[in-house]
């Protein structure tokens, strides 16, 4: 496995992420450039971050991406694309992320990316890493439980698959097929990991989520996970982030697995 560490929260620099481990590869905060927060500043952090991932599907390695946000899901997919691999795509998140230019209210671009992934709205990003739309048939959106209106009408009318948890889908899901897992960690309950930025009720155990985590280990080829990170600055005694790796951990490789207290090291 190749850990890789993207420091950025749409665009902008995201501090203290290392604070919980040591990674193989951190990107630069000057990739963020002269305009923070620019769809410009978001293709160059994410055509890194593709590059990276194309690097380890290169080797036939997994890799293991953390950053501040759940755009990065585009440029670990376009990595997997650039080497002609094209996986199922999980996604375990307490929100849809499943607006448009059309639908939102705020025209928060966190709120975009899987509507984005499969070829809705402003496609740009795509465009700018070289990913083609995933098909709704190759996705599955787990856990969402904080969905607005407008997403949810999109929702309703594709064909991604939707389940409250992993095993309300799991026997639905395309046996042998490669899969990258992209996991928002707002979907633990924050009963466990308080510290997000726009945290939703309910949810599952830190616990819970490693146990699914082990399942997809068991039963799919994982090439990669992505990771869109708890808010470092609400974080207080590390408590989140010690959830979140321990419930990682389910599904690493099982030399990469992290111990119990939730410590991860990327060597």
């Amino acid at each position: 496995m190749q850990t890789c560490l993207a420091p950025f929260f749409i665009g902008r620099a995201e501090l203290n992420l290392d604070m919980h481990g040591t990674f193989d590869v951190v990107l630069p905060s000057d990739l963020v450039g002269d305009e923070p927060g620019s769809m410009e500043a978001i293709v160059r952090i994410n055509s890194a971050i593709r590059d990276v991932v194309a690097d380890c599907a290169a080797r036939g390695e997994v890799a293991l991406v953390l950053c501040g946000d759940c755009l990065s899901a585009i440029g670990c997919l376009a990595g997997l694309e650039r080497r002609d691999v094209y996986p199922f795509l999980l996604w375990f998140d307490a929100h849809g992320d499943f607006h448009t230019t059309e639908t939102t209210l705020s025209g928060h671009l966190g709120g975009m990316p899987l509507a984005m992934i499969t070829g809705r709205g402003d496609t740009s990003l795509l465009s700018g890493v070289g990913l083609s739309p995933l098909a709704d048939t190759r996705v599955c959106l787990i856990g969402a439980r904080d969905v607005e209106p407008g997403e949810r009408e999109l929702l309703a009318a594709s064909d991604v698959l939707q389940g409250r948890c992993l095993a309300d889908v799991l026997e639905r899901l395309p046996k042998g097929c490669p899969v990258w897992v992209h996991f928002d960690t707002d979907y633990i309950s924050s009963r466990d990991a308080p510290a997000m930025r726009y945290p939703a009720s309910g949810g599952p155990s830190a616990l819970d989520v490693r146990a699914e985590f082990e399942m997809i280990a068991r039963r799919f080829s994982v090439l990669g996970v992505s990771i869109s990170a708890w808010a470092p600055h609400l974080d207080e005694g590390s408590r989140t982030a010690s959830a979140c790796w321990g419930a990682i951990a389910g599904i690493l490789p099982h030399g990469d697995r992290a111990n119990e207290s939730g410590d991860r090291r990327g060597d």
